[in-house]
């Protein structure tokens, strides 16, 4: 984020953005899990965000996608596209949390000493999917 100049608030913000998102989705698997386990839970009703800004939302669909929420890396898509952000900008964002994502995978599989270097890489961007 400083290479693309911002500012020390911006950078404070984008983590917020991204802790929020996080729990976002962790609400939502919360809520998904106890409905199947038949227990009576408050839907989730999408209102963890409130300001919907250019840069949340590139960081949003990050953050989303790092997490593998689809519910939520939908509703990001979806508000990244109606304040403007191109399809190349959303790419660029996905690929650099895909590249974010496994190389922290790897870190921790290379840590616990569970696979070789080349299926960390193939393991380390799986798909998941959340609500």
């Amino acid at each position: 984020m400083r290479k693309a100049r911002a500012s020390e608030k911006e950078i404070k913000q984008a983590v917020v953005d991204a802790l929020e998102v996080r729990t976002c989705a962790t609400e939502i698997m919360c809520a998904y899990a106890l409905a199947h386990l038949g227990e009576n839970t408050v839907v989730y009703t999408g209102t963890c965000e409130d300001e919907i800004t250019r840069a949340r939302e590139l960081v949003s669909v990050g953050a989303a996608f790092a997490v593998n929420c689809v519910t939520t890396l939908e509703r990001h898509l979806a508000a990244a596209k109606a304040v403007g952000i191109s399809q190349e900008e959303i790419t660029t964002i996905v690929q650099l949390a895909a590249f974010i994502k496994g190389k922290a995978a790897s870190h921790v599989e290379h840590l616990v000493g569970v696979v070789e270097e080349k299926d960390v890489v193939s393991h380390g961007t799986a798909a998941g999917a959340c609500g």
